[in-house]
């Protein structure tokens, strides 16, 4: 044995501390190799969607692959950092048209308007015996006419007349006329109240089923044959 190795024999202490530095030693050793060794890329966070392959689509319960989803069309000119647009609802069912107006888009004819406003009353002579613009021949039987109208125009059915013929303010004839439009004959006829000569009045009375009245009066002279 050599001397050195009789004199660690001869001191176990220091054995046991060398011993003690040269696993510290090797300890600090493989650290610092593993501290030295770069660490395994990692997969970069930015690598283009083209590079990852594309995942297949979902399978409905039957296995047919799944529709996919619609894309909603983006507004064009929005720049950036403008919130994208609402998608734009869809045209609601179309509804029925709007009544038309009364007479609008129709072929029927109008309607005329009722037996409303005031009666305009006209007292038409005939001209037998006629010999002046208001004479006319004593013993003469001229007839006369209505004509009646109102907002609906001219009157004949539901328009009644009540004649009255006066000479000197006496009532000489009356009569009655079931319409208010000759019907091709003469409404009223004076058959013999003109035998006398002097100063007559005709009047016509009208009435209506509509609640319309309404009165004229017309002078003429009878002179001697």
């Amino acid at each position: 044995m050599s001397g050195g190795q009789t004199k660690l024999a001869e001191h176990p202490v220091l054995v046991v501390i060398g011993v003690i530095a040269a696993i510290i030693g090797a300890l600090a050793a493989g650290k610092d190799l593993f501290s030295s060794e770069d660490p395994p890329p990692k997969a970069s966070a930015s690598a283009p969607a083209s590079a990852r392959p594309a995942s297949p689509p979902d399978s409905g319960d039957d296995g047919a692959p799944a529709s996919p989803s619609p894309t909603l069309p983006r507004s064009v000119g929005a720049g950036p950092g403008t919130p994208p647009e609402a998608s734009a609802p869809e045209d609601p069912a179309p509804q029925g048209r709007a009544p038309l107006p009364d007479g609008v888009g129709s072929s029927a004819k109008p309607e005329p308007p009722g037996h409303t406003g005031p009666l305009i009353v006209r007292i038409d002579m005939g001209t037998s015996g006629k010999v002046g613009p208001t004479t006319w021949r004593a013993r003469s039987t001229p007839g006369a006419n209505t004509v009646v109208q109102d907002a609906g125009g001219r009157l004949d059915r539901g328009c009644y007349v009540q004649w009255t013929v006066k000479r000197g303010g006496e009532v000489v004839r009356m009569a009655r006329s079931e319409r208010c439009r000759p019907p091709g004959i003469t409404l009223f006829s004076f058959e013999d109240s003109l035998d006398e000569v002097g100063s007559y009045t005709l009047t016509a009375d009208i009435t209506t089923d509509w609640g319309q009245t309404a009165s004229k009066t017309t002078a003429f002279e009878a002179v001697p044959r």
